[in-house]
């Protein structure tokens, strides 16, 4: 005599339901022991690039999880995005040094600013655009 083995599904119980069996919550608890729960701990890793040490986050080897990445990041941040840029055929972006018109806060601006026109820093621009 072979031993046979058995399959069991179970069927969440319909929105009328009003009682359970004691077999279906014990076989409910069964499962919800049987779930993996799986920590991250933040991970220091090298950049392949630069050499720098980077923290690779609890939170990204999450999303890592989440979205099936297979391998870890090999490049910080920094050269991600730079690596980013290169591929898109963009420079970084060339900033120039202003003073706000509203507060006289030196400020950095993504063009070249003219005289003819105001600068705002941006804690005054968001201030003016929300008006």
């Amino acid at each position: 005599m072979g031993s046979k083995a058995y399959e069991r599904t179970l069927l969440p119980a319909s929105v009328g339901a009003k009682t359970r069996s004691a077999e279906t919550e014990a076989s409910n608890i069964q499962i919800a022991k049987g779930i993996k729960i799986i920590m991250y701990e933040d991970r220091t890793l090298v950049c392949r690039d630069c050499g720098k040490e980077f923290i690779f986050s609890a939170g990204e080897q999450e999303f890592y999880a989440k979205n099936d990445f297979k391998n870890d990041p090999v490049r910080c941040p920094e050269c991600r995005k730079a690596r980013k840029n290169a591929a898109r055929g963009q420079q970084p972006r060339e900033m120039f040094d202003a003073v706000c018109a509203s507060c006289g806060k030196p400020t950095k601006v993504p063009f070249q600013p003219r005289n003819d026109k105001p600068i705002y820093c941006s804690e005054c621009f968001a201030a003016r655009r929300g008006r």
